[in-house]
């Protein structure tokens, strides 16, 4: 009976969809994507990326971005060039993005950043609502114009000043790489926060592929199916699909099964479009077959399955930044094109789930909530009321049936405006605290922060700081063994010119216990009363050593005393016949 009941529930659940998939749209049509890549050529890329692997990513990007949407790819150094030109993108297309991709030099002179932004805009003169608008930016360096600084500074001021305005004004989401420590972090991440895009740094050009991915499923958002293993499930809905699975060094080559078939690989792709380069393999079938597929091939958390489908996932909620503190409000719904599926004979065969991943704790796998107001019927929801911790976080969110399912994931960095640093010192128990102002986000000249600092069991008092450069200074000395807890909270204006204030909560390090301090004049008395127990204590032993009478040297004294009066006597007897024979003698006559 249970095995009945499931077969007609798929059976409502794909007939349902059908109806959905040939219904028609009534309320509007979906947004189309315009999608710009400019790539620095200038000639420091021959060190920091001395293998051009500049060309393998984007290869992969011209193999990612949609049929039907419209992109182009520029190059720039101290020029602006369209190496591929702007255009509707399909097979023509790629193939030219391909042979464009191939020029992908580092021989350029200088990085213009301005121009670079200004040349590959074009075009984009007023707001578009029905077009989502993106342009994902690579450079290795800092705004580079003139061998005269102050031409640089002008520039980047002229950036921040008025290219992002109208880069907001024309509603584009700018996505920006560092592909160097070197690079300008914090032009390239004002830049992509203040246009509601995203910002990586590449610390290899290894990473440039599976980052060059996330910024386009950032930009894209691409309806997906989630990876059982190297298993999947397509249903009937499906138009095209698009599997992504990176490869590490040395690693065999990759199989695809598709449902009771042989295998398709790179060597025989049968009528899939498989691109493979270092790295991944990315194959693209339309009208695939339905039913369970396999991969033979390594798992990784990174590989992804892409599909064109009218059944869509979409999910809303979820910033590319957001502080500790700040509340995130996800909500998921499934759409029949741009119409909202709200029916609950749909519905209620369809499992929401939330996986949330970071790096330092363990994932959670936890289910939405469908919303009780009637207004928001068919959307389920999630709230992260206490914020998530600083760092890398990734959510990936699920609607899974019998029949089908959809994902979306979405990364997330958690940080504060401010960079709290407590180093350890070589010398035990001291530590040195550091605050300073991320300027992508605050204003560093108007930082004013506030620390508490709390001793084991005693009370909290309040730490001075020294301001040096706009970084706010402390030296913390512990003498207690124990947690030390530093709270921090800021003020400061934000760079648009706004107030804000935060409590950034408390920071932990581990106290020494160290004995006090002495004076000159303790240190005095505890040599007198040193030099005391050093005699008490040799008195104390002689006592111990004299145990009765010294019977050999009381002898030797008796001995010596008795020859003293017997020389004595001696002499006395001498000297008196002496005496008695000098004398005169009487005689009578």
């Amino acid at each position: 009976m249970d095995y009945i009941r499931i077969m007609l529930t798929g059976i409502r659940l794909t007939a349902f969809m059908l109806t959905l998939i040939v219904s028609a749209n009534l309320y509007g049509a979906v947004q189309k994507d315009d999608i710009r890549i400019v790539i620095d050529v200038s000639g420091s890329m021959k060190k920091t990326d001395p293998g051009n692997l500049r060309v393998a990513a984007m290869k992969l990007l011209n193999g990612l971005i949609p049929s039907g949407a419209k992109a182009g790819v520029w190059t720039f150094g101290k020029y602006v060039n369209m190496t591929v030109k702007w255009g509707l993108v399909d097979d023509k297309w790629r193939k030219l993005a391909d042979i464009g991709a191939e020029k992908i030099h580092a021989n350029a002179a200088l990085t213009n950043i301005e121009s670079a932004l200004a040349r590959s805009t074009k075009g984009w003169n007023k707001p578009d609502p029905d077009t989502r608008r993106n342009l994902i930016l690579l450079t290795d360096g800092q705004v580079d114009i003139s061998k005269d600084e102050a031409k640089n500074a002008k520039s980047r001021e002229t950036i921040l000043d008025k290219s992002v305005q109208r880069l907001q004004q024309l509603g584009v989401n700018v996505h920006t790489i560092a592909l160097s420590k070197n690079a300008d972090e914090v032009l390239l991440k004002r830049i992509a926060l203040e246009t509601s895009g995203s910002y990586e740094i590449a610390e290899k050009a290894e990473d440039l592929q599976r980052i060059f991915f996330t910024m386009f499923e950032r930009a894209m958002e691409p309806d997906s199916i989630s990876l059982d293993g190297n298993q999947f499930n397509i249903d009937s809905s499906i138009k095209e699909m698009t599997l992504l699975v990176f490869r590490k060094p040395g690693s065999s080559a990759t199989y695809v099964y598709p449902p009771k078939s042989s295998a398709i690989s790179a060597v025989r792709p049968g009528n899939t479009i498989w691109r493979r380069d270092d790295g991944y393999d990315l194959i693209t079938i339309k009208k695939p077959r339905k039913g369970v597929w396999n991969i033979e091939a390594d798992i990784d958390p990174d590989n992804r399955l892409m599909v064109v489908t009218d059944l869509q996932l979409e999910v809303s909620g979820i910033p590319a930044y957001v502080t500790p503190t700040q509340q995130i409000n996800i909500s998921a719904a499934l759409f029949n094109k741009a119409t909202q599926i709200r029916k609950n004979n749909f519905l209620r065969f369809v499992d929401f789930k939330l996986i949330h991943t970071a790096a330092e704790e363990p994932k959670t796998n936890t289910a939405l909530t469908h919303s009780k107001d009637r207004k928001q019927k068919g959307q389920y929801l999630h709230q992260f009321v206490e914020g998530l911790e600083e760092g890398k976080h990734s959510i990936l969110v699920t609607a899974d049936s019998r029949t089908f399912n959809r994902s979306k994931r979405i990364d997330i960095d958690v940080q504060w405006p401010v960079k709290v640093s407590i180093q350890a010192t070589d010398s035990p128990g001291i530590y040195e605290l550091s605050i300073q102002a991320r300027e992508e986000y605050l204003k560093p000249e108007s930082l004013k922060p506030t620390v508490s600092l709390q001793a084991p069991g005693a009370v909290s008092k309040p730490l001075e700081l020294v301001a040096n450069d706009n970084i706010w200074w402390a030296r913390i000395a512990t003498n207690q063994d124990g947690l030390y807890q530093a709270g921090v909270s800021i003020e400061a204006l934000t760079q648009a010119g706004d107030a804000t204030k935060l409590d950034l909560g408390n920071f932990s390090m581990i106290g020494i216990y160290k004995a006090p301090a002495k004076t000159e004049k303790s240190e005095e008395a505890d040599s007198m009363d040193q030099q005391d127990q050093t005699t008490n204590e040799s008195m104390v032993e002689n006592e111990k050593n004299d145990d009765g009478p010294n019977w050999v040297v009381t002898w030797i004294v008796i001995g010596v005393a008795n020859l003293a009066l017997i020389l004595i006597a001696v002499g006395t007897y001498y000297l008196v016949i002496r005496r008695k024979s000098a004398s005169p003698e009487f005689s009578v006559e």
